[in-house]
């Protein structure tokens, strides 16, 4: 049976201490003369980053759309993507972590495809099935470019994909496709240094989560093995002391190459059961993604460990360990994380029917190691989670 991997018209990441400095040289590159800025209001309010950024573009920049909110409300898409339209943007910069960068994703679908109301979304939805029907081909223009410029290493500027919450249903669902993943990515590790230490940690969880699910995919690639492999034993080194020490940039960037790698080739190894966990939790009881894949990535590798013993024992020898979900669950204890679902303050215990539920709606059969028979196994990882 032939195999594909499907490579991402992506041109470039730039990386480095200072590679900040390349955002002008970009603009040229793309041939942009209109840049529309997307953020989140604690870049907005507590750094001076945004001015720094508003310092290199000059001129060219001709909006800022501030209110990018957690896992992405459809509402915020809809109002960033009015004002994207009346800037006549021709061209997409996020600035900040994994929410603004889902948020221009959105905003790129929504300015290609004249989507002007939240329900417009919902053709192109990842569900399984879609609502309203089969996903809509993405046929009618290309998106414009994104340049993706990132605080946190939630690792969703190297991917087509994004999430977007129904905030009525409270639910949330993506969307994918090759064309929405940015054009170019710069990781400055100087760009992090005022990240909150728990965001910073908690998302290098993420980027965690995001290797030892695509290592043990049933879709696993023999291009993304290694990669994730070495993006779990450089999170293992490199989080720890990067968490403690924000100014130690050599150990901030080499996270944030382990991010990368951790992502690399995203549309081709799925993630499983911990993510699609982790959406749900975060549309319908806003926990952000980072702390979801704190609690629910060692339970579901405990789930998972009989099906793929091979694996789980090279997870673990890269992380120097002998036992993977001993390992994680460790790890987050070290990082001084949440390591339940009450920790959290955000999630109920009546909350724990209807997330099993989504949960079991959005998993493809195939996407996990050990088959999901019924939302009632997804109920009991999270009643022991809780």
């Amino acid at each position: 049976m032939a195999l594909e991997f499907v490579y991402l018209p992506a041109d470039r990441v730039t990386y480095g201490v200072g590679a900040l400095a390349d955002l002008p040289q970009q603009l040229d590159r793309l041939g942009a003369q209109r840049a529309f800025l997307v953020t989140g209001q604690t870049i907005t309010t507590k750094t001076g980053l945004l001015d720094r950024v508003k310092a290199l573009l000059g001129p060219r920049l001709v909006g800022v759309y501030p209110r990018a909110g957690e896992h992405v409300p459809r509402s915020r898409v809809v109002e960033a993507t009015t004002a994207a339209a009346e800037a006549k943007a021709d061209c997409l910069i996020s600035l900040g972590g994994g929410s603004p960068v889902d948020t221009t994703k959105a905003v790129a679908l929504a300015l290609a495809e004249g989507i002007t109301r939240e329900e417009g979304f919902d053709p192109y939805s990842t569900r399984f099935p879609p609502p309203g029907g089969p996903k809509r081909p993405f046929t009618t223009t290309r998106p414009l470019p994104h340049i993706a410029i990132t605080t946190t290493l939630s690792a969703g500027e190297h991917t087509p994909n994004a999430g977007s919450t129904d905030e009525a249903k409270r639910r949330k669902d993506g969307i994918a496709h090759p064309l929405l993943a940015p054009k170019v990515v710069i990781l400055d590790p100087e760009v992090t240094v005022d990240t909150p230490a728990w965001l910073w940690a908690s998302t290098g969880m993420r980027a965690l989560d995001h290797a030892v699910e695509r290592f043990y995919s049933p879709g696993h690639q023999p291009l993304t093995d290694p990669l994730c492999l070495e993006a779990i034993r450089l999170l293992s080194r490199f989080l720890p002391i990067s968490t403690r020490d924000a100014q130690d940039l050599d150990a901030r960037l080499r996270c944030q190459l382990a991010a990368w790698l951790s992502i690399y080739g995203a549309f081709n190894a799925p993630v499983g059961l911990s993510h699609a966990i982790g959406h749900q939790l975060g549309g319908r009881c806003g926990v952000p993604h980072g702390v979801t894949s704190c609690i629910t990535l060692a339970r579901v590798m405990a789930y998972n460990a009989a099906a793929v013993p091979e694996r789980m024992a090279a997870i673990a020898e890269a992380m120097g360990a002998t036992d993977a979900p001993a390992a994680v669950d460790a790890f987050v204890k070290g990082l001084g994380l949440p390591m339940t679902l009450s920790e959290t303050g955000k999630v109920k215990r009546e909350d724990l029917e209807p997330l099993a539920h989504e949960t079991f709606v959005e998993l493809r059969p195939a996407h996990n190691p050990r088959p999901i028979r019924s939302a009632q196994e997804i109920l009991e990882i999270l009643q022991a989670a809780w």
